[in-house]
């Protein structure tokens, strides 16, 4: 008999390969029908990026979320892109654990829309006073799995109960006092390299070339490499979406911390620097949005063009590089070839009502009040 994917909090997971970590769970039902199904608080341990796994194993239909703002979610941008009504209606909160902000009884009205391909999911949630968005797109069940990680955790010899962080000993264990100080010296030490290796990992979890390659709205076209250092790329994506859309869409996935960024006023292409990060959303010689990302070290050390782009999309692109970003980097890559030694562009003038700016400043200012579940349960509708 195939074994019910049903999780708990600190599970560790599998989802197209890639290794999760369950935080909390939401059980909903759709009181007109009485479908149910749960939605898995998820984050993944490589890059540490959230989502959220939906599992309805009634009607053997399951899906992976990421929550978004609304842009593109609109009922005309839907049905001039293809996108269909799949389904509606209004969820309630029958159960909930770990770290999601739900209360039992809740509800909101949902609608979700499905592409032209059946494959990728647009979600709409109203809740009381907040509407929430999503987007996703289909899995197979054999593409979720327990991980084998997870068997190690439950070893008898030691289990960690992430609802209290108290490490479990099997009653054998208690009549060795010697051997229980041993196994609780490992629990310490264990979670001591896990709060390190989070600690870590934290520091690159919102990056935008991990945005654009798990979202399935950017298509991957190519990657150019430095011509000063053949280590470093810049990865090129192209998009339906406008540029403005796109460009909202990377400040709002890396929670607005930009260090910098501005539009270019001759060509609406958009500039977005972070601590660690360049990145330009502009339209290519052929009329077509596209997003060229990559590390900063990428920058400092080419002289490269962005893929495609305009003669003033190229301008802009380097002129605020070199007087918004190179200093600071010089002194960090003061070990490596410069592209910009010789560098004499003009400097873009400063804009401070850009939208852009003042978009990442509200973002990033929310985002420090986000709920941790991002609203009352994302249920996604079935």
């Amino acid at each position: 008999m195939e074994e019910a994917l049903k999780f708990r909090k600190g599970d560790r997971i599998k989802i197209e390969g890639e290794l999760y970590q369950v935080l909390g769970g939401i059980e909903l039902v759709n009181r007109s029908d009485g479908a149910r199904w749960t939605e898995y608080y998820v984050q993944n341990l490589q890059n540490g990026k959230e989502r959220w796994l939906s599992v309805d194993e009634i009607y053997d239909e399951y899906a992976i979320y990421t929550s978004c703002d609304g842009k593109g979610f609109s009922e005309e941008e839907l049905d001039a892109k293809g996108w269909k009504n799949a389904d509606s209606g209004v969820e309630e909160v029958l159960s909930w654990f770990g770290n999601v902000d739900a209360e039992q009884g809740e509800k909101a009205s949902y609608t979700e829309y499905e592409d032209n391909t059946g494959e990728y999911l647009m979600s709409v949630e109203h809740w009381d006073g907040e509407t929430e968005y999503a987007k996703g797109y289909y899995l197979d069940k054999d593409e979720i799995e327990v991980s084998g990680d997870l068997q190690q955790i439950e070893n008898p010899q030691f289990r960690v109960d992430y609802n209290n962080c108290q490490p479990r000993q099997p009653q054998t264990m208690q009549k060795r006092r010697g051997r229980k100080n041993k196994i609780i010296a490992v629990v310490v030490i264990a979670v001591l390299a896990w709060g390190i290796w989070a600690i870590t990992k934290s520091a690159s979890k919102k990056e935008i070339r991990n945005y654009l390659e798990d979202s399935p709205f950017y298509s991957y076209e190519t990657s150019i490499t430095s011509d000063l250092n053949e280590e470093e790329k810049a990865d090129v994506y192209s998009t339906d979406y406008s540029i403005e859309t796109a460009a909202k869409e990377i400040i709002t996935a890396i929670d607005g911390k930009t260090e910098d960024v501005q539009e270019n006023t001759e060509d609406e292409s958009v500039a977005i620097l972070t601590e660690h990060e360049y990145c330009l959303v502009y339209e290519s010689e052929e009329g077509k949005t596209m997003v060229q990302a990559s590390s900063r070290a990428y920058v400092y050390q080419s002289t490269n063009d962005p893929y495609h782009a305009r003669t003033t999309t190229s301008r802009h692109y380097h002129s605020f590089y070199y007087f918004r970003g190179y200093s600071r980097d010089a002194s960090r890559y003061n070990n490596r070839a410069s592209g910009y030694q010789n560098y004499d562009g003009t400097a873009p003038e400063y804009n401070y009502s850009d939208t852009y700016r003042s978009y990442s400043n509200t973002v990033r200012q929310g985002s420090t009040g986000t709920r941790t579940s991002s609203g009352g349960g994302i249920g996604f509708g079935k």
